[in-house]
């Protein structure tokens, strides 16, 4: 019997549109063979499934189901499409949990805590991971812009604390410049870090579970062809070159995937997950080092995303690896 998933998209933030086209893109390659695939909208106002005539049906929030002319639909799973808020951050997790459904990603305290930039930093420190230096910035806060410069010094990231796409996120060269990017990183989130600048190249490493086992997949190198990689870099055909496996030595790329599997446990994480690195140079004190930047729960999963274009270069196809977390998700339940 085929089984009723739901596929929740939208979402609360600023990466709206992004979730719905993610949204459309993991539709089109969920196995329609396997599974009843329900796309559902999420907004603040009301989360609604539209069916291919047309017509919007309100989803039931007190039991997560949906009245359709056909009768009522209970949902075996739900696979979870939404970056930012309720989606990565716990809220969505947490909902599902009350509701006893199984869902595709990592569990509502993992969210919570990967979504939040700094309390992941200080416990990927407490694994002996390296982490830029960081200071943290309240919006309740007086900012005493000398102290943040004496510890963190210049260049530098200001960036939301909990937050994705880059949105919100400035390089800092000078120290007029800091101010302004605090103030603009303030409109996103009410937490903002200020991290010193570390030099390298961006490695990142996806993984996810299939029958008990980590599946780590090659890793890509990410090239912005802005001076970072920011949102414009990241959406914009041609901004950016990703290269997949990445041509970097493969003692180091073996001690990567070691890294990653061990935050992916220690941080309990569940289905797709996307770990990001500055790989510094050999110049660098110590170097070459893998210095952790953040675990994300809900990469992009479109065929022009990093995740997918890994799973593709080693025979992986979007259909096979959705099946596959879809498969664990309903065997772990």
């Amino acid at each position: 019997m085929k089984k009723n998933i739901a596929l929740l998209t939208g979402g609360y933030s600023e990466e709206y549109e992004i979730s719905v086209k993610s949204g459309k893109v993991i539709a089109s390659h969920l196995d329609q063979a396997v599974f009843n695939v329900y796309l559902i909208k999420v907004t603040s106002g009301q989360w609604s499934y539209c069916d291919e005539n047309g017509t919007d049906y309100e989803v039931n929030l007190n039991n997560f189901s949906l009245d359709l002319p056909d009768g009522n639909v209970r949902f075996d799973a739900a696979f979870i499409g939404i970056h930012g808020t309720p989606g990565e951050d716990g809220k969505l997790q947490g909902y599902l949990d009350m509701m006893k459904v199984p869902y595709s990603t990592c569990g509502r305290v993992t969210s919570a805590i990967t979504f939040n930039k700094y309390f992941c930093n200080e416990i990927a420190g407490r694994l002996n991971v390296n982490t830029a230096n960081t200071f943290y910035l309240h919006k309740r806060d007086q900012i005493n812009l000398k102290e943040i410069h004496d510890s963190i010094g210049l260049p530098c990231f200001v960036k939301p604390n909990s937050n994705g796409s880059s949105i919100g996120i400035s390089k800092v060269k000078s120290e007029d410049e800091l101010l302004p990017a605090i103030r603009e990183a303030f409109k996103v989130d009410d937490e903002v870090l200020v991290q010193e600048f570390i030099p390298g190249t961006e490695i990142t490493c996806g993984i996810y579970e299939k029958k008990g086992e980590l599946v780590i997949l090659p890793l890509t190198q990410v090239i912005s062809h802005k001076e970072w990689f920011d949102y414009e870099a990241k959406y914009t055909d041609g901004m950016a070159d990703e290269i997949s496996p990445a041509p970097i030595d493969e003692v180091l790329a073996g001690k990567c995937r070691d890294l990653s599997a061990l935050l992916y446990r220690k941080l309990n994480c569940r289905g797709i997950v996307r770990i990001d690195y500055i790989l510094t140079p050999e110049t660098y004190i110590g170097g070459p080092l893998f210095f952790f930047l953040e675990v994300n729960t809900i990469p992009g999963l479109s065929e022009a995303s990093i995740v997918p274009k890994q799973a593709a270069s080693v025979g992986i196809s979007l259909k096979q690896l959705f099946t596959d977390v879809l498969n664990e998700t309903l065997e772990r339940h």
